[in-house]
């Protein structure tokens, strides 16, 4: 008795392990289709019904993302397509009749837009893209890689589509016209190291640049004259120790800083301090947009979420690390046009659509 049992034991146990390896086969499997799936969302793009949730109910508790009947609402991918201009009109004529291209992003840091046009900037192939959010097509403005030091950054465009880019390594903001032709630069060695971002005020012709270095904001005329500076170095109202981005509202500007506290301050066109909020909720602030009704999204890069703010306060948290529909790798550029809101996805090489739905009762925002 005592010889054969060990026998019986050892058959038992590779049975058992041998389901134990078959199950793993088949969940490695099914992981593998899932994984593949994202893969090909992150790389191709896709549309997605809006009344599908984009996280199940156990998630939503510990990381607030929003389904169909939230504020935020995952509408489309813009990752890859082709550039077709067999018939185009408008913006593609410039381009040879019957060229094909296939386009596919792989860097892209910061998106704008006006209209029906959205720019897409990529820094890996210093390319600003035009993208017709009507005709699904893309342009590439290639003549600006000649002008860039470094690779372009953070980008905004006006209401005549004509667009300024950041050169970080260069020390300069460009801005060009719809076609990428070369119209000022914006220098200024003595107070701009490390410009972040830009932002114009249209009225005026004023453009605001972020300097992270020397923890200000260089006011040039619309000649490329740099006039005044906005904020210093230091901690308290109108005081920065390490900007990273900003934004345009009516309020004035939005001045994201990841050091000091509290991390957003908003400052009227001449540098009056206005008032400040972030506190505790924000740990680094990398792109931000404010939308018509002054609700204020900011990407905070620590753990991938976009912020919304509105008055001062946390309206709810969106998104989190990952390849999925509303899940972020490194959110380096918002935009908000009309009642949408465009993110620069970069590390999972997209920009992400997210329809704006201003009547929605956001829930209580948590995280924060």
């Amino acid at each position: 008795m005592s010889q054969r049992c060990p026998g019986k034991y050892r058959v038992a146990l590779i049975s058992r392990l041998t389901r134990i390896l078959l199950l793993n086969a088949v969940l490695v499997l099914l992981v593998g289709c899932s994984i593949a799936e994202l893969e090909r969302v992150a790389t191709e793009g896709g549309s997605f019904d809006p009344g599908q949730p984009i996280a199940s109910q156990a998630k939503i508790d510990t990381n607030p993302l929003q389904s169909g009947s939230g504020l935020l609402v995952v509408e489309s991918v813009i990752a890859r397509g082709q550039q077709d201009v067999r018939g185009a009109t408008g913006q593609f004529r410039r381009l040879a009749v019957g060229a094909v291209e296939e386009v596919i992003l792989r860097q892209p840091v910061a998106v704008g837009g006006v209209d029906d046009m959205l720019y897409i900037v990529d820094a890996a192939l210093k390319i600003v893209f035009q993208y017709d959010l009507t005709a699904k097509l893309f342009r590439p403005i290639r003549e600006i890689a000649e002008h860039f030091t470094g690779d372009p950054g953070s980008i905004y465009v006006a209401k005549d589509r004509s667009f300024y880019v950041v050169d970080m390594l260069g020390k300069q903001v460009l801005h060009f016209t719809e076609d990428g032709d070369l119209l000022t630069r914006f220098q200024d060695l003595a107070n701009l190291s490390r410009p972040m971002d830009v932002a114009v005020d249209e009225l005026t012709g004023n453009v605001f640049v972020a300097d992270g270095s020397f923890s200000h904001v260089v006011v040039f005329n619309s000649f490329g004259k740099a006039t005044r500076l906005l904020g210093r170095r230091g901690s308290g109202p109108g005081r920065f120790r390490t900007i990273t981005t900003l934004a345009v509202g009516s309020d004035g500007l939005y001045i994201f800083d990841r050091l000091e506290m509290p991390p957003v301050q908003v400052l009227t066109w001449d540098g009056t301090f206005r008032y400040a909020f972030g506190e505790d909720v924000l740990v680094y602030p990398l792109a931000a947009a404010v939308d018509r009704d002054q609700r204020v999204y900011v990407s905070d890069q620590s753990d991938d979420t976009l912020r919304i703010f509105q008055d001062g306060n946390l309206l709810m948290t969106f998104g989190g690390g990952g390849s999925a529909p509303g899940r972020f790798r490194t959110a380096s550029g918002l935009w908000v046009n009309g009642d949408r809101l465009y993110v620069a996805d970069s590390l999972n090489r997209r920009v992400q659509v997210l329809r704006i739905n201003p009547n929605a009762a956001p829930p209580a925002a948590s995280g924060g």
